[in-house]
């Protein structure tokens, strides 16, 4: 895996909804490569600020009615 692979998976990678084949050679070329380390380093941190900050914050009542509503209007058409 090049930089620009591990680069594209990172996400998915940090998240861990990559295969387990996926993920080792993500794991891989992170634990090769010092610029992609320090980068997926950075984005698992913010990652995981931006989780943390996300489960402090609650959605009003009305606003939570009415995505679900829109929710279930659109999978009732699919």
């Amino acid at each position: 895996m090049d930089c620009g692979e591990a680069e594209a998976r990172l996400q998915d990678y940090l998240k861990r909804e990559l295969t387990p084949e996926l993920a080792a050679e993500v794991r891989d070329h992170l634990v090769r490569c010092r610029g992609c380390f320090g980068h997926a380093q950075f984005e698992e941190t913010l990652l995981q600020l931006l989780e943390a900050r996300a489960r402090r914050e609650t959605c009003p009542g009305a606003l939570r009615e009415r995505i679900c509503a829109l929710l279930r209007a659109e999978a009732d058409q699919n």
